[in-house]
């Protein structure tokens, strides 16, 4: 059985590339800057169900796309989490806050937000941009 994410996660987001472990998407919500890494393992939701080397992989990740939002967003702050009360399947975001955003200092999901999505004039640029990042992400390891 292949691997797939969640529909609920893909029709909001776009493919930026797979690193070891997990599939790395681009949030369509030009109001944050937002990674969501979704491990590539079945029938996993809780980050303790993954195995130690995974553990280990996942936070590898997380810095590596923790890096990419703060070289190329420059934000004031990372969010980080998994929450999975919607959406089950393992994943995680990565998420850059700026102090001047609509909803500073509360978390993106304390709050009703208007999600604009990348207009099309500037979509392509920036996905090629993270795409390119994720890519070299671990060959410069």
């Amino acid at each position: 059985m292949k691997f797939t994410i969640d529909p609920r996660i893909l029709c909001s987001s776009f493919e930026l590339g797979d690193w070891p472990l997990s599939s790395i998407l681009l949030k369509d919500n030009v109001n944050f800057p937002w990674l969501i890494l979704v491990p590539r393992v079945k029938a996993i939701q809780e980050i303790w169900q993954l195995s130690a080397s995974q553990r280990h992989t996942l936070m590898d990740e997380l810095h590596a796309a923790s890096t990419i939002v703060q070289d190329v967003f420059k934000p004031n702050k990372l969010n980080i989490g998994s929450l999975g009360n919607i959406v089950s399947q393992l994943h995680v975001h990565v998420i850059g806050r700026f102090i001047n955003d609509d909803l500073w200092p509360h978390g993106v999901w304390q709050a009703a937000q208007t999600v604009v999505a990348y207009p099309e004039t500037t979509r392509g640029q920036i996905i090629d941009e993270l795409r390119i990042r994720v890519a070299q992400a671990f060959i410069l390891r």
